[in-house]
């Protein structure tokens, strides 16, 4: 079994074992779980991911689209789950048909594993054979920390990554950021484009989405974009972070063909070629639509940019309520 992570040899270790994608409040419910479990034993708490997506293994006969890819699920467990550091192991028909016990095996073989969190319906190895049950049973063998935590509900409805899935495939950023306990986010490099935007007054950094990659259905949305690292701060210890309004769609206007995510950030006009940004979803302000002339199209932007700077002027007054964690089968 083939893995990267960024411990240290013979670290203690605390784990809990999941895709995760999207790291939605039954997620970081289980993170927050492990952190505490990893201070209790004076271990270093951990995330084991995959890569790819199991799905993408197992069946890759589906149109699998993902929340988040590796690198962003990573950044988000250490901002919202509070953990730095993981194990990604490169899923492979050869781990799809490991045992349970062959599989743990293998993990406790190479780390010093202490403690694991899971939810109460995990399972893992072929066939899924190693649930709670069996979990429990190994780990008084081999003195390993168990906890389960039991499915908590949302709505009646328990969160699941496939429901987050679906909510931002129809474009309901509000009910799928409720379920993620953050806004939806998407990153990527700033491609060169035709600068169509630029000449009618309002420039856009464009993205072009990777594959397998879920993105909101198309229209218009009012969104805050991070230039660079998720993590890299300024002077003042803080994250600089930009109101802007993004287009998702093909540009009937143009008849263009190309699905594209095009960001215009509000009150500055930064050169972004080539870079990293990351933009995360606050609201959808309207559908896609055509448009009768150039005019017309300025014209409705304009409108866009100014809702979006009320929308989102009126969104950072508020105080943040605190969400309740709900829970997932986070192997899903």
């Amino acid at each position: 079994m083939q893995y990267e992570t960024t411990l240290t040899a013979h670290e203690a270790i605390a784990i809990t074992i999941g895709n995760f994608d999207g790291v939605h409040r039954g997620h970081q419910r289980l993170m927050h779980e492990l952190v505490a479990m990893a201070r209790e034993l004076h271990c270093t708490p951990v995330l084991v991911t995959f890569s790819p997506h199991t799905l993408e293994v197992v069946r890759p006969d589906i149109d699998l689209q993902l929340l988040t890819p590796l690198d962003e699920k990573l950044a988000l467990t250490a901002r919202y789950g509070g953990i730095a550091d993981s194990i990604v192991i490169h899923f492979t028909p050869e781990v799809v048909a490991m045992s349970a016990e062959a599989f743990m095996d293998n993990l406790c073989a190479n780390f010093a594993v202490k403690g694991m969190v899971v939810g109460a319906n995990f399972s893992l190895g072929h066939n899924r054979m190693g649930d709670v049950s069996f979990l429990e049973q190994y780990g008084k063998k081999h003195g390993i920390k168990l906890a389960a935590i039991p499915l908590q509900e949302n709505g009646r409805e328990r969160i699941s990554s496939t429901r987050i899935r679906k909510l931002v495939s129809e474009g309901e950023i509000a009910g799928a950021n409720e379920l993620l306990g953050h806004p939806l986010t998407f990153s990527g490099i700033v491609q060169h484009g035709d600068q169509r935007g630029r000449l009618i007054g309002f420039p856009t950094a464009n993205l072009l989405p990777e594959p397998h990659r879920l993105i909101p259905a198309n229209g218009v949305y009012a969104v805050r974009v991070i230039i660079g690292d998720m993590a890299q701060r300024d002077a003042t210890g803080q994250i600089p972070v930009y109101n802007g309004v993004t287009n998702i769609g093909v540009r009937p206007t143009f008849n263009g063909t190309i699905r594209l995510v095009e960001v215009h950030l509000l009150d500055i006009q930064p050169d972004l070629y080539d870079q990293r940004i990351t933009i995360s979803f606050i609201a959808r302000l309207r559908s896609e639509q055509r448009f009768a002339g150039i005019e017309a199209l300025k014209a409705q932007i304009a409108l866009d940019a100014q809702q979006g700077r009320q929308l989102l002027a009126a969104q950072a007054a508020q105080s943040a309520a605190p969400l309740n964690g709900s829970m997932e089968d986070p192997a899903r």
